[in-house]
């Protein structure tokens, strides 16, 4: 068993590799992974992915890469093929990963929400270098029933539009606002600046990763003012199978309603255009979050773990 760098490789040897991560994703998620797949494969095509692969007698079993922005690392997935899944093995990858992301002195954080590691986040421990973790709930409803749930009134100062990009520096600012604080910025760091968060909403609208953006089911809660103190944004993962990407109040509209009737409608639009059922992701100490998804059907179908490190770099 060795590593390989990513750019050592053809692309075309990470096929057997891919699909079968591929068929992982869409056995217990219910997620299409074909576009991040392809996305691999052309970058790694290019030469221009950093990371390694995991070889044995010859044959690619598991890979790991990471992009950098700004002073973070991001590791963007980490798998390892079923006959070789282990902690050795992941933290193999993991430690490779982590090791050269200390080469750049101006990385100071990595972060990593991989949701096909199998090991437990107390096991994730390369070269001593222990995360922060924060767990995480990946639920799933049907939208069967989402034509029967109650509309409820929202304040009359609040209009809901369908989402577009003409709102997209508002909504990165609200994110600032909103998860000042909040745990969820402690596991992504771009919710602490505008920037940051107009980049994450960027990634969301713009790029495959988080599936297929859906202008239709995607809603902006605005007041009087015009300003936006809401959103909920919403992707198509499979062609049954809708995402809410991001769902957000401003505090002082929270337990109002409108949280609830942009959740709603999101469900109904993905509904409308073709989706068997929605999925979400959400920090398990959100129990107040948690406790809205479930009026909508939704039940926790996978656990996994956000990982922080910092302080080993200073």
């Amino acid at each position: 068993m060795r590593l390989l760098e990513l750019r050592a490789l053809p692309a075309s040897s990470l096929s057997r590799l891919l699909g079968e991560e591929k068929a992982r994703w869409l056995s217990l998620l219910h997620w299409d992974f074909t576009p991040s797949a392809d996305l691999v494969t052309r970058y790694v095509s290019m030469q221009a992915l950093d990371g390694y692969v995991l070889v044995d007698d010859g044959e690619p079993v598991g890979y790991v890469y990471w992009v950098m922005e700004d002073h973070k690392g991001l590791i963007g997935d980490l798998y390892v093929r079923d006959a070789w899944r282990s902690p050795a093995n992941e933290n193999m990858l993991m430690g490779a990963a982590l090791g050269q992301l200390r080469r750049y002195p101006w990385i100071r954080r990595v972060e990593a929400q991989l949701m096909q590691l199998s090991m437990r986040g107390s096991q994730v421990a390369p070269a001593g270098l222990h995360p922060r973790i924060y767990p995480r709930h990946f639920m799933l409803a049907s939208v069967a029933g989402v034509d029967s749930a109650r509309p409820i009134r929202v304040d009359p100062g609040i209009q809901l539009e369908n989402w577009s990009m003409r709102w997209l520096d508002a909504s990165a600012q609200l994110i600032g606002s909103v998860y000042a604080g909040h745990v969820d910025s402690a596991i992504n760091d771009q919710y602490n600046s505008d920037q940051g968060a107009r980049r994450f909403l960027q990634n969301i609208v713009q790029y495959p990763g988080c599936g297929y953006f859906s202008n239709a089911a995607s809603w902006v809660a605005l007041n009087r003012r015009g300003q936006v103190v809401g959103m909920s944004l919403a992707s198509k993962v499979a062609s049954q199978i809708g995402h809410i990407a991001q769902l957000c109040l401003s505090r002082e509209l929270q337990g109002g309603g409108a949280g609830y009737e942009m959740l709603r409608r999101s469900m109904l639009a993905l509904a409308a255009d073709g989706c068997r059922e929605v999925s979400l992701t959400v920090t398990a100490s959100n129990e107040r979050a948690i406790r809205l998804y479930e009026r909508f059907g939704f039940r926790a179908i996978y656990h996994f773990e956000a990982l922080v490190w910092e302080t080993f770099w200073t």
